[in-house]
């Protein structure tokens, strides 16, 4: 009977450990699906907007905004969530005609649960679009998104405490179950 208890408690506890890591895992996947243009594109003409689409819902404060090799604000100031998107995972920015060069699409995308992630891709336009190896950073960087603790987000803390919640119950009702046959 200690045997059966050892072992169901063994498979309580490995049951607990792959639900709280698959839960980190899948918290971890990219975020950035896809960008237009394409990250690295090189383009004959001036795009008219840039767009970004998520894995996950945005909070409205979300940004995008473009930048020229100088560090310069490119973009017509209005990037952020498409809220025409009725999933609100794509953030858009309207560009105005830019000349030919090399552009850097910075996005930071501002996660429901209160998870901060920012990125950025480049573009091209024209003979003078050609990407360099080294991208400099903007000197205007994009406006700071609200502080993140820095720390697990809300949601896999939720969901690790849930699974840890199911073992513990399941162990507290394995181990009444045996007192009362005992």
């Amino acid at each position: 009977m200690k045997n059966t208890r050892k072992l169901l408690l063994f498979f309580l506890l490995l049951l607990g450990l792959t639900v709280t890591a698959v839960t980190v895992a899948a918290h971890g996947e990219e975020i950035l699906l896809k960008s237009e243009p394409a990250d690295g594109a090189a383009l004959a003409e001036s795009p008219t907007q840039a767009i970004t689409w998520f894995s996950e819902e945005l909070d409205t404060s979300s940004a995008l905004k473009v930048y020229n090799l100088a560090g310069v604000q490119v973009d017509n100031g209005d990037g952020g969530v498409d809220l025409n998107d009725p999933d609100h995972a794509s953030m858009i920015v309207t560009l105005p005609p830019l000349d030919e060069g090399v552009y850097l699409a910075q996005w930071t995308a501002v996660l429901l649960d209160g998870d901060t992630v920012s990125g950025a891709f480049t573009f091209g336009i024209g003979e003078a679009g050609t990407i360099p190896r080294q991208i400099p950073t903007p000197t205007a960087p994009p406006e700071p998104a609200p502080e993140n603790s820095g720390g697990i987000s809300t949601g896999v803390l939720i969901a690790a405490g849930t699974g840890l919640l199911l073992v513990v119950g399941l162990i507290g009702f394995a181990i009444a179950r045996s007192r009362q046959k005992a």
